[in-house]
């Protein structure tokens, strides 16, 4: 288009630029063009009537040379047609439902053709008894989770199964009910999962399956022999406004004392197994598909699952070696060869669940591999392999290397496990997060409180003690009735049970009758480093009924309601 007037440019070469603009794939049909074209010729037939039909014939022959017909559209890549999106989305959905047995529904959002494939590589590693569910008609695509559990951001929920349910003891009948709520079945998955690695979205995705075999599987998850093996025992939770012979709440507790529940992934906090049955039974069987440790970690969970619930199909390869045993020996494979990545991925998979006995040779050897001369690739992954251990001693490897000078702290705080483990991150984050799960009951007649700390383990790991300090009112009042405090050293799961008369500052003596609010919170020190951060305190209410017991009766038998729908119709 700057082309009209050049000075010192000859007009023969000015014709043979315009003459030959349609070889340079100019379209000879545009409007443009031609209107252009002609208006230069009409100027030009001021100097040559004859120059003007000469250059008319030679623009016809190039656009008849370069088009086979007026009517021929020219190839335009950045324009070309790949095909009808609906219909490669439509057909990606029926794959997957002649595949699996499930619908992709369109709700919120509509499924894209990388999310279906994603969602196909998860379900490809499911078992069969995980497909083709009767009732579970398929699953949705939304933005995010509409109502999330307190303290959880709505944000960062990636999916959701429903229908939810209740637990409750009916009194006329003497008999535990999980009552399950009048809802479709269905998992709904939201934005932020397609924003996870393949790792992490398929455990998620397989996880929330889990649920749902579980659902339709009359709750393995509350049956006897589950709650055996996962150690977790009901208690009974009285109504504030309850009467003796009412119908009541109860829960299932995991117990503090037991040190391994089904491990986590990366992206849960270090407690989600010990939420519930149905969190450390989804967890499990996750962890069945995807930890190759798990079979000697967790050996009657896998046998279960392997016999209950995967039909006997199997993932990973069974040695007659036990837990540390074999951990070990890969670890010393993965040094000998030098496959560091592979060392990281050991250490991620013994840090899902804390071993203080395996957690301890590991550093020691990998101790004993950096004494050798500096080396800068191996120095910064095996720094990056502690981030996944809780023991202090993994914390003492990463400062070494960070004072001499061999690996830089902003390499290791690249890795978001390692700027999850960071000091940073405990003290701006971490030891400000409130307790979750509190749970006021007695046993064998003595006050207890029970309730899980995710941050515990870090705080051990970094070196703090925790306090934890509770006081209890009368509701409605400022002046607190009786306080105390309980302290606990070291790395510890994150499950705590206090007896409050043993922590009580003086005699406890709690009326009965009477709405009450106990406030708990914790103090993290540090006995070296004299630094001391306070949780955000949290609230509960309850009432010390006369006459209640909050012990389950023997051994509970905990019967399924299913609500009166189509879905549920041969479970009822």
């Amino acid at each position: 288009m700057g082309r009209w007037v050049m000075s010192g440019e000859s007009p023969l070469g000015w014709y043979s630029s315009l003459a030959f603009m349609p070889l340079r794939g100019t379209n000879c049909n545009s409007f443009l063009l031609l209107s252009t074209t002609l208006s230069v010729l009409r100027s030009l037939a001021q100097l040559s009537p004859r120059l003007v039909v000469g250059l008319i014939l030679v623009f016809s022959l190039l656009c008849a040379d370069a088009s086979s017909s007026w009517g021929q559209e020219p190839k335009r890549p950045f324009y070309e047609d790949l095909g009808d999106y609906r219909q490669q989305i439509n057909q990606l959905k029926d794959n997957f439902k002649a595949q699996f047995g499930y619908e992709l529904l369109d709700l919120e959002l509509g499924w894209k053709p990388d999310e279906i494939k994603e969602i196909t590589l998860a379900f490809s590693k499911l078992p069969e008894t995980f497909l083709h569910i009767p009732g579970l008609k398929g699953f949705y695509h939304l933005s995010k989770l509409r109502a999330a559990p307190e303290g959880v951001p709505v944000d960062d929920v990636p999916a959701a199964t429903f229908p939810g349910f209740r637990t409750v003891y009916r009194s006329s009948n003497l008999s535990y009910h999980v009552e399950v709520d009048d809802q479709e079945p269905r998992i709904e998955f939201f934005n932020t999962l397609f924003y996870e690695d393949r790792d992490k979205l398929q455990n998620i995705v397989q996880h929330e399956m889990a649920h749902v075999f579980d659902i339709f599987q009359r709750y393995l998850s509350f049956s006897p022999e589950w709650l055996k093996i996962s150690k977790f025992n009901l208690i009974h939770l009285p109504a504030l406004d309850g009467r003796q012979g009412d119908d009541y709440l109860f829960a299932a507790l995991n117990d503090p004392d037991t040190g391994h529940y089904a491990p986590v992934s990366t992206r849960q906090l270090s407690t989600y197994s010990r939420q519930s049955p149905q969190e450390d039974f989804a967890n499990s069987a996750s962890a069945y598909i995807n930890y190759p440790y798990f079979r000697y970690s967790h050996p009657k969970r896998y046998q279960f699952l392997k016999n209950k619930v995967f039909g006997g199909r199997e993932y990973f390869s069974e040695t007659k070696m036990n837990y540390q045993d074999k951990v070990v020996f890969d670890f010393e494979t993965a040094l000998t060869g030098r496959d560091w990545d592979d060392v990281i991925s050991i250490f991620r998979e013994v840090g899902r669940d804390y071993s203080p006995e395996i957690e301890s040779e590991l550093i020691e050897r990998l101790k004993k591999n950096l004494a050798d001369s500096p080396d800068s690739v191996r120095d910064a992954k095996l720094g990056v392999a502690t981030c996944y251990l809780y023991s202090p001693n993994a914390l003492e490897v990463r400062r070494n290397l960070i004072r001499k000078k061999r690996v830089p702290l902003q390499t290791l705080l690249e890795v978001r496990r390692c700027g999850l483990m960071s000091r940073r991150s405990f003290e701006r984050d971490f030891a400000l997060w409130p307790m979750r799960s509190i749970h006021f009951f007695k046993n064998k007649g003595r006050a207890q409180l029970q309730f899980l700390d995710p941050a515990l383990p870090l705080a051990g790991a970094r070196g703090f003690e925790t306090r934890y300090l509770w006081r209890i009112f009368y509701e409605g009042s400022n002046v607190h009735m009786s306080e105390g405090a309980y302290r606990v050293e070291g790395v510890r799961p994150g499950a705590i049970k206090i007896d409050l008369e043993k922590s009580a500052m003086g005699t406890l003596n709690l009326p009965t009758g009477k709405p009450l609010v106990l406030e708990l919170g914790a103090q993290r020190v540090h006995p070296r480093e004299f630094k001391k951060f306070n949780s955000n305190p949290v609230k509960i209410r309850f009432v010390i009924q006369p006459g209640f017991n909050y012990e389950a009766h023997g051994k509970p038998i905990i019967k399924i309601i299913y609500p009166d729908r189509p879905e549920f119709e041969k479970l009822n």
